[in-house]
């Protein structure tokens, strides 16, 4: 959707705590823009991809820019489009001309998607080595820990924009699953601590809720 420059505010940013994305409960941080209508979207800018609709959470809203000091801005409404424009089922709003006569292409996907939950199952190779990967992705801003699989853990540590890797950190954990059970019980565990504290991941360990020796079989 194209906004001529003198009706928006660019370059806005939120340390979290205020502001969501619509429909979701998840805080947003991060830089936003405001249009003269009172709306808000992600990104700095509107070519600053992808824009997605932005609500309060609380009742006063900080506003803030690097040319600016802090502003407050009365809570509005949740976000409603004009009378005269449907609801969209996805948020990439394209004004086609305007992004023709910019020579940029119009076919931008689908909105980036949460992710998806996997449960491991080690194989008889893996029992043979003794270990094997285990993956999971962190959210941001809470200590949720969802465990996925080999494939989607790529895709967020390459950032691919089909997901929503700025919002969840990747993380990989070898996993040892034969030998003397309480060796890889206490192995499993210090691992698990180590990386909640070198990669500060608070909650990490606790996620296992104490099966450090989940799948493990007798050599």
């Amino acid at each position: 959707m194209y906004y001529p420059k003198s009706q928006i505010q660019e370059n806005l940013h939120t340390n979290g705590g205020e502001l969501k994305p619509f429909n979701s409960n998840d805080e947003y941080k991060g830089y936003y823009f405001k249009t003269s209508n009172g709306e808000f979207f992600t990104g700095k800018s509107p070519s600053d991809k992808p824009n997605i609709p932005l609500d309060f959470i609380g009742e006063e809203l900080p506003i803030t820019n690097s040319n600016s000091n802090n502003l407050n801005s009365k809570r509005r409404n949740a976000f409603q489009p004009p009378e005269s424009e449907p609801l969209p089922d996805n948020y990439f709003i394209i004004e086609d001309s305007y992004y023709s006569a910019k020579l940029i292409p119009t076919n931008r996907g689908e909105a980036p998607r949460l992710p998806q939950q996997s449960k491991p199952i080690p194989n008889q190779d893996d029992y043979k080595i003794g270990e094997f990967e285990r993956y999971f992705v962190k959210k941001a801003n809470e200590n949720k820990f969802i465990e996925i699989n080999e494939d989607e853990y790529n895709l967020f540590e390459v950032q691919n924009s089909k997901v929503q890797f700025n919002l969840y950190i990747p993380i990989k954990h070898t996993w040892e699953i034969t030998g003397d059970r309480t060796e890889v019980f206490n192995r499993n565990k210090s691992i698990s601590f180590l990386y909640e504290t070198r990669d500060k991941l608070p909650g990490f360990s606790l996620s296992f809720q104490n099966k450090f020796d989940k799948y493990f079989k007798p050599s």
